[in-house]
């Protein structure tokens, strides 16, 4: 039994695919390349993998080891990686974007009449392919947003019981106490009044900060025994913490009180 391969069709269509593969693996890896770059990346891959199916030997053998030099060589190009550590993590990106856009595109063809109807063909490909792409990208963006925006329940003790506030995890905290060098988190004065009388006094912290618009300032702060971080995988607790008072409101739409550092998570 003999099958035809029109090698310009995979060529086509593979340079669709690594395109669209490159792009979210560039996006991922968060690297600042050119669309140039990203083009020739998806040539390089589109014509690496003709040239393994034009070679002699089993199908299965020739992709397994042929893919993995092309795909790096590929990523090198499109993506602009530095360093093996961040190619090895881009090669990841990419095969699990493959898989995830394959899998997409074929259920999109086997169930859905208007794709089944029809040929595949390299606009199919374009079509069903940019579509998982859009899905994908929008995926990325919801993560990283609420990466960013990581807000988390904490606990404080309070003259009157416990406190519950609204802490924002922001990785751009960098605050640092001093002497003991720990991570410091900023809790609103409002809120820091009634905690006062659980606090004592030797416990008092000078934080000194720098900030846009205020070169250099001091922040008043505490340790604090036990606070409880309420997370959605669970609660825990966390000792001999230091908290520096911030005179005023932390969020100008009240969102949050308090300021996390990123390490505590």
């Amino acid at each position: 039994m003999q099958r035809t391969i029109y090698i310009d069709s995979i060529f086509l269509s593979n340079i669709i695919m690594d395109l669209l593969l490159l792009f979210l693996t560039t996006r991922t890896l968060k690297k600042s390349t050119t669309f140039l770059k990203t083009l020739a990346g998806s040539l390089l891959g589109a014509a690496g993998y003709c040239l393994i199916l034009c070679l002699p030997g089993r199908y299965p053998i020739k992709v397994l080891f042929g893919l993995l030099p092309v795909t790096a060589l590929m990523i090198k190009a499109g993506c602009g990686t530095k360093g093996l550590k961040e190619l090895l993590y881009g090669m990841g990106y990419l095969f699990t974007y493959a898989f995830l856009l394959g899998g997409f595109m074929l259920s999109l063809i086997k169930n859905i009449p208007f794709f089944r109807e029809r040929e595949v063909s390299g606009w199919m490909i374009l079509s069903t392919g940019t579509l998982g792409f859009l899905i994908c990208m929008l995926g990325i963006h919801e993560y990283r947003r609420r990466k960013k925006n990581h807000f988390c329940r904490i606990e404080l003790p309070g003259d009157k019981g416990e406190i519950e506030v609204i802490g924002l995890v922001d990785t751009g905290n960098g605050l640092k106490d001093p002497v003991s060098g720990k991570e410091v988190a900023i809790l609103e004065e409002k809120v820091w009044r009634n905690m006062r009388e659980s606090i004592c006094p030797e416990k008092y912290k000078v934080i000194p900060f720098h900030s846009i618009g205020k070169e250099r300032g001091i922040l008043e702060g505490y340790e604090v025994d036990r606070i409880r971080l309420m997370e959605e995988t669970g609660c825990r607790e966390l000792h001999n913490v230091i908290i520096a008072v911030f005179q005023g409101d932390i969020s100008v739409k009240g969102d949050y009180q308090m300021i996390l550092p990123p390490q505590w998570f």
